[in-house]
């Protein structure tokens, strides 16, 4: 009898165990799938919320629809989050060299132009929406080409109320009303949004002036509307590149600002182009500048340090 009575109690404290890991092991299988579905993004603002319930109140993990629910929402707020900065950046790259075209007959085309070292950004967009990249004929790019409608309706749909520039903006409109697709206004840029890195892998330059041991971040446009909307989000300054003022570009220089766009943005919204690699060296810049390496003789072990570094700088504009 005793026998039968241990047996029945060891089976319920088991079954106990199960449902009471249950939850935990059906988010854990979800936040496994998706961080192994891409391995840059890890969903870490999720994982450290699941972790901070199952630490500070464990009795939360009950075997119960209402808990699986709730932890399966914080992964998903955490995968939809990802989502949309990932669109947030599609749109900084159609601003920025993207092109809706309509042909005579009714076929709606999108193309980017990019240059060679940058193509990591157009094999993106192609994992994402099909289509087909070609380099150009004329000039030393690549181009990223979509004209099925499947695609252009995902794109549309996805990037309705992302895009800021005025001329990318009345492109959509009209692909928009040619597929009877109702227009969303923008909504208001903010700091924490990924169309920055998405503008900046497009039109966007990181230089350093060994002569006044500056750095800057750069972008550029042929009208100033958006860098304007950039320096009441980011700061910085927009200046005419030319003296018939047909270019122009935004420009951060001050040190404390450079940084600051760097640790609290790009560390976060990370371009995909090669120019990402270039942050890195910016604080490399500083550190050499704070030492004198950029004014020692570069036969110095301090001149060869910065003959080192500007090696470096060159090999990101050349990617293997």
């Amino acid at each position: 009898m005793r026998e039968r009575e241990s047996l029945i109690i060891g089976t319920l404290a088991v079954i106990l165990q199960i449902i009471y890991l249950f939850p935990l092991i059906v988010v854990s299988k979800v936040i496994i799938q998706e961080f192994f579905s891409n391995p840059q993004v890890t969903n870490a603002q999720s994982i450290i919320e699941l972790y901070n319930i199952i630490t500070n109140n464990p009795s939360m993990l009950v075997g119960t629809s209402e808990t699986v629910c709730m932890l399966s929402t914080i992964v998903l707020t955490g995968i939809a989050e990802k989502d949309k900065k990932v669109l947030q950046w599609v749109a900084g790259i159609v601003d920025g060299d993207g092109n809706f075209h309509i042909s005579k007959k009714g076929y709606v085309e999108l193309s980017v132009v990019m240059e060679p070292r940058d193509i990591a950004c157009l094999y993106k967009l192609k994992q994402m929406y099909g289509g087909a990249i070609k380099a150009t004929s004329h000039a030393n790019a690549v181009r990223w080409r979509l004209h099925h409608k499947a695609g252009i309706l995902s794109v549309i749909n996805g990037l309705n109320g992302l895009l800021y520039n005025p001329v990318r903006i009345a492109q959509l409109e009209r692909v928009c009303s040619l597929y009877n697709v109702e227009v969303i206004s923008s909504t208001p840029l903010t700091y924490n949004n990924g169309y920055l890195s998405g503008l900046f892998d497009t039109d966007g330059s990181v230089y350093y002036n060994k002569s006044s041991n500056q750095a800057f971040i750069t972008i550029s446009q042929k009208e100033r509307t958006l860098l304007d909307l950039l320096v009441s989000v980011y700061g910085g300054k927009v200046y005419a590149s030319n003296k018939a003022k047909t270019a122009f570009k935004w420009t951060i220089s001050k040190k404390v600002e450079v940084l600051a766009l760097i640790d609290n943005y790009f560390h976060w919204y990370s371009c995909v182009s090669a120019k990402n690699k270039k942050f890195g060296l910016v604080k490399q810049f500083y550190y050499l500048s704070s030492i004198g390496a950029l004014k020692a003789s570069p036969d110095s072990e301090l001149g060869k340090s910065f003959v080192q570094f500007v090696e470096r700088w060159d090999a990101t504009d050349n990617p293997q």
